[in-house]
């Protein structure tokens, strides 16, 4: 019996003895790692020589896009019908997160007939010509200071002026929550406006200016998808060369806008005051998405009459497989002076009109190509021996590519 015990308890003390060590075992081997890895660290900290940071390699971005368009313009004294090709090439280059560098040219192709309109001879004109080149430059990520050729316009939202590319300086400070559900911009543009695709015109020690401060504020509701901008804008012109005050009577400003005979014509108004704009873009389905946008400007710096104007546009974008189609429905009635009428690009040259435009286009998604066309029907607000009732008809295609 004594035998049998002590065999016994030798068999449970090698038992105890078994399992302590496999604890033991497996407490050394959950240290062991982080043992070595102190070991490494301390190491590491002693030995290791400093990384400098690698350069950040330039990223390089471009595009182009072909947009040939037929354009039919009818009134009593104009009848133009023109075909326009439009090369547009731009390349972006960002060297690091603050600077970066932006390019474009514009090709400009037409052919037909516009009565002395579009060019000395009547037919369309070719050109190519810088679009934009501007330095992009952002001290802070709040911060962002443009200059260069760039285009510019009154509201950062929606205007009542589409201007065309000159010579000037841009700067936006943007603040926003950590969701950035709220969004405050601050912007201001300092620039020299030009007529016409290739001609800045400018009198002898005196340039146009263009000014315009900004103020836009964001909202976004991700749950129902959508947003809402709202935006100030105060803005001026001047320095408005005179050969501009005998081009804008036919252009759309008032008799009473001028005073002068021929070569000594000359603006007898300014341009200057404030212009509100808003958007509402709603995302209803992955397949359905409607945009509202609204402006109304006022010129302060005219007579108390002709100085006001309201635009609005609802377009609806539906996206059925590879096809989005996108109906648009705009209407105007911007009266003569509120802003100078030669500044604004032929195809929204609305001063002292009313009426509305309606357009359609249907996108390939996959293969970047859009065709398009709109009507507008454009009637004057106040009769002037220089215009005259004005349909407007463009159909088309747009290509895009990726250059790299």
């Amino acid at each position: 019996m004594a035998n049998k015990r002590s065999l016994r308890d030798l068999v449970s003390s090698t038992k105890n003895i078994a399992i302590a060590l496999i604890f033991s075992s497996q407490s050394l081997w959950a240290q062991a790692p982080t043992t070595a890895s102190s070991a490494r660290t301390n190491v590491t900290s002693v030995t290791a020589k400093p990384v400098e940071p690698e350069e950040k390699d330039k990223k390089l971005s471009g595009a182009i896009k072909v947009t040939t368009l037929g354009r039919s313009i009818q009134d009593k004294n104009l009848k133009s019908r023109v075909g326009w090709t439009f090369v547009e090439a731009g390349v972006d280059t960002e060297y690091t997160d603050w600077l970066a560098f932006s390019i474009g040219v514009v090709g400009i192709f037409g052919e037909g007939s516009g009565q002395n309109y579009l060019s000395d001879d009547g037919g369309g004109s070719n050109a190519l010509v810088l679009d934009y080149a501007s330095m992009n430059i952002k001290p802070i990520k709040q911060a962002n200071l443009k200059a260069g050729v760039i285009g510019y316009q009154i509201n950062p939202i929606y205007t009542t002026m589409s201007s065309g590319t000159s010579l000037g300086a841009e700067e936006k400070l943007e603040l926003a929550t950590p969701s950035e559900m709220f969004k405050l911009t601050l912007q201001s543009s300092q620039i020299v406006p030009s007529t016409g695709v290739s001609k800045g015109l400018v009198e002898n020690d005196k340039n146009p200016f263009f000014l315009a401060n900004s103020v836009m504020g964001e909202v976004k509701a991700e749950v129902i998808k959508t947003s809402l901008k709202v935006a100030g804008a105060q803005y001026r012109f001047g320095n408005l060369p005179k050969s501009q005050a005998v081009n804008s009577l036919t252009a759309g400003n008032s008799v009473g806008s001028v005073q002068g005979i021929g070569e000594n014509m000359q603006y007898a108004i300014g341009f200057g005051g404030i212009e509100v704009a808003a958007a509402l873009e709603t995302d209803w389905t992955s397949r359905l998405k409607t945009t509202f946008k609204a402006v109304q400007i006022k010129n302060d710096r005219a007579f108390d009459e002709n100085n006001e104007g309201f635009m609005g546009r609802f377009d609806i974008r539906m996206v059925f497989g590879n096809v989005a189609l996108k109906p648009s429905l705009t209407v105007f009635e911007i009266e003569a002076d509120t802003t100078p009428a030669n500044y604004t690009i032929l195809s929204n040259r609305y001063n002292n009109r009313k009426g509305q435009m309606g357009g359609l286009s249907l996108e390939l998604v996959k293969q970047k190509v859009s065709f398009f066309g709109n009507y507008t029907k454009a009637d004057e607000i106040i009769d002037s021996p220089y215009m005259t009732d004005r349909e407007l008809y463009n159909i088309g295609v747009e290509v895009n590519y990726d250059l790299f």
